[in-house]
């Protein structure tokens, strides 16, 4: 087999397992979407879809997202990244008076034209400091495991840093809130260099009372030694309803908007997400 046949049956498995993974992710939402048609309904609304979408929402929350990159700087190979993240969120209590969200993050991914395996395992916790009418205010760390089962899969180092939400939600329809996370390598200096970045996220939406929202969710990153940075952009469109749990699905195309030159931690210029989430609002704690 010469290495033209060799590269492009690589190609057709990879845009095999994709689409597979894709239409996997499809059934479940179409799945839910039958169970939620057996359940009584609750009118949906402006203030149920952005309680949903706010990221400090106290709720039990299970996420999935696949992100199929179907083009990648320097290699004409597919991709995937399949996202888990469960949400666990914690009242206020005599031993920490603040109200908490941790959340859980991993990774199934395949680099272009290369391996299927784990990534790298995260963990964040955010602590809700200040809740007004305008919005609320959080800060917490991230700390990242390196579990991935190859080296192009994840990071070689475990990564720490902290971590800071701002909410604006009293703007009517519209609902806008930052994510500010940082992460530092904590080893393998010596062997891999010191690695130091941020990631940034504007987001901002729109939703309609019928459940329907649009908007915009992009990771910016920024490297610390360097200032080298990635700008990529998106769009998402999204349902929220609501029935015996809460659901969230959407469809949310990206493409690399800007990346300083030689900038290699986000080589994506274009891909599609497809996501689907279950919540579970956390109940008040009965007064005393």
């Amino acid at each position: 087999m010469n290495m033209d046949q060799h590269r492009s049956n690589r190609k057709r498995r990879t845009s095999i397992r994709l689409r597979a993974e894709i239409t996997g992710l499809a059934l479940v939402a179409m799945s839910m979407g039958l169970l939620h048609g057996q359940d009584k309904p609750e009118k949906t609304s402006v203030a149920l879809s952005q309680a949903v979408i706010n990221p400090t929402t106290l709720a039990w929350q299970l996420q999935l997202e696949e992100f199929a990159i179907l083009k990648t700087e320097g290699s004409d190979d597919a991709a995937q990244n399949f996202r888990i993240r469960g949400i666990l969120p914690l009242p206020k209590g005599k031993l920490i008076p603040l109200p908490q969200l941790i959340r859980i993050i991993g990774f199934v991914n395949t680099a272009p034209g290369g391996p299927t395996g784990l990534g790298d395992l995260t963990l964040n916790q955010f602590f809700i400091l200040s809740k007004k009418k305008w919005g609320q205010f959080g800060a917490g760390w991230n700390l990242t495991a390196p579990t991935a089962t190859h080296d192009v899969l994840g990071s070689p180092q475990w990564q720490l840093g902290p971590a800071f939400t701002i909410t604006f939600t009293d703007l009517g329809n519209w609902q806008m809130y930052w994510i500010w996370e940082n992460f530092f390598s904590v080893s393998g200096n010596d062997q891999y260099g010191s690695s130091a970045y941020a990631v940034l996220q504007p987001n901002l939406f729109y939703t309609w009372p019928n459940g329907l929202y649009a908007g915009m969710e992009p990771e910016w990153q920024f490297d610390y030694n360097t200032g080298k940075v990635a700008l990529p952009l998106d769009f998402r469109l999204g349902y929220v309803w609501s029935g015996k749990l809460k659901y969230n699905a959407y469809v949310e195309p990206e493409f690399m908007a800007y990346r300083s030159e030689g900038y290699t931690r986000n080589p994506t210029d274009f891909g599609i997400r497809f996501g689907f989430r279950w919540y579970l609002p956390m109940k008040a704690a009965p007064a005393p």
